[in-house]
């Protein structure tokens, strides 16, 4: 009965060469294998190439452990070390180079649209450092107080790069913890034990958890780390419409120096209103076009006269997450808001702040 496994050994041959043999010492490792144990003669023939030659590539198999080199005894034999022997060094090294590339596999965030469940506290704390990490314009963050020390350098990191964070810390205890603030964001509240520990990034990657995964020192649940714009809009908006307003304004930082430039519109009010606040006059050049339109973008140009914005206290936003800015024109007063706008007379791609 012919032997269902035997393949070609043109297939084998190839397949050989797939991890890392040339075809040249693929031949001559097929004839030793056949012909061994064989002398050099014997394999230079069956392989079709060079007595001489044969020495140095039996060599280099020798090397990889693939065939033994008897060259003590006239003439030199060469044989095929044992498959399994030969090739378990191989499966070894595959699975050691495996868990290598699955390490770095894990250690990298989400793809996009993607959502990956999250059971261990150390791969939840990697991963708000990794989206935080590769935030471009804005982290809104909520997390159990006494987590705030293992993602402090990151916060610092991305307000050093312009980045607006918002901040709440739940499970604050004033007789057990000291809160170190300085440089870790742009506001921080204290919100309510056990509110859950939810993170978003430039409104596309986060992460959601149970209050008790991060603040209890045993716990079965899982987090949920996610890289999709459509939940991070819905994760941002039940933040600040529902977490946000309840927690006390503990911190909030200086103005930046204008000129700045801003590609998300929550840092523009934000900023705005600091400065507006410091008795600043503030002018907008606004990326935009009328909201609900399908209008090119065209750039804007006029003087802040007021902001509506439930980011910093006191509020004077009409529902939970509105955030705009009214700019008078020189011919009209408008109503703008971010990308997406749909309450405000224009929406806006990205802006630029500066002094009047």
């Amino acid at each position: 009965m012919p032997d269902s496994t035997r393949q070609p050994n043109a297939t084998v041959r190839d397949r050989l060469q797939q991890y890392g043999l040339s075809e040249t010492e693929a031949e001559t490792y097929l004839a030793v294998v056949e012909k061994g144990p064989a002398t050099a003669r014997t394999v230079a023939e069956t392989a079709g190439v060079s007595k001489s030659y044969v020495y140095d590539i039996c060599d280099s198999l020798a090397a990889d452990g693939f065939v033994t080199v008897d060259d003590h005894r006239t003439p030199t034999v060469i044989r095929a070390t044992p498959p399994a022997e030969a090739f378990g060094a191989l499966r070894r090294e595959l699975d050691t180079l495996e868990t290598a590339v699955q390490t770095r596999y894990e250690d990298n965030p989400a793809d996009d649209n993607s959502f990956e469940v999250v059971k261990s506290r150390p791969t939840i704390v990697k991963r708000l450092e990794q989206h935080i990490a590769a935030a471009d314009c804005e982290v809104v963050l909520q997390l159990p107080a006494r987590r705030l020390p293992d993602i402090r350098e990151p916060l610092r990191r991305a307000r050093e790069r312009g980045i607006l964070v918002l901040l709440t810390l739940s499970g604050y205890d004033a007789d057990s913890m000291k809160l170190e603030l300085d440089g870790v964001a742009n506001a921080v509240r204290l919100g309510l034990d056990g509110a859950p520990s939810l993170l978003a990034t430039d409104q596309q990657r986060g992460l959601v958890s149970p209050s008790t995964m991060l603040s209890w020192d045993h716990d079965e649940t899982n987090a949920i780390t996610f890289t999709q714009e459509a939940v991070a809009a819905v994760l941002v908006g039940s933040y600040l419409g529902n977490y946000w307003p309840i927690g006390e304004e503990v911190l909030v930082s200086r103005p930046p120096t204008l000129p700045v430039r801003y590609d998300m519109f929550r840092p523009v009010v934000f900023t705005t209103t600091l400065a507006l606040r410091a008795g600043k006059s503030v002018v907008a050049d606004l990326y935009a076009r009328p909201t609900g339109s399908d209008d090119d973008f065209e750039m804007l140009t006029g003087e802040v006269v007021d902001v509506r914005q439930n980011l910093l206290e006191p509020t004077n936003s009409d529902f939970g997450f509105e955030n705009s800015l009214v700019v008078d024109t020189g011919q009209e007063q408008i109503t703008v808001g971010g990308y997406g706008a749909f309450l405000e007379d224009y929406e806006v791609k990205h802006t630029m702040l500066r002094q009047a």
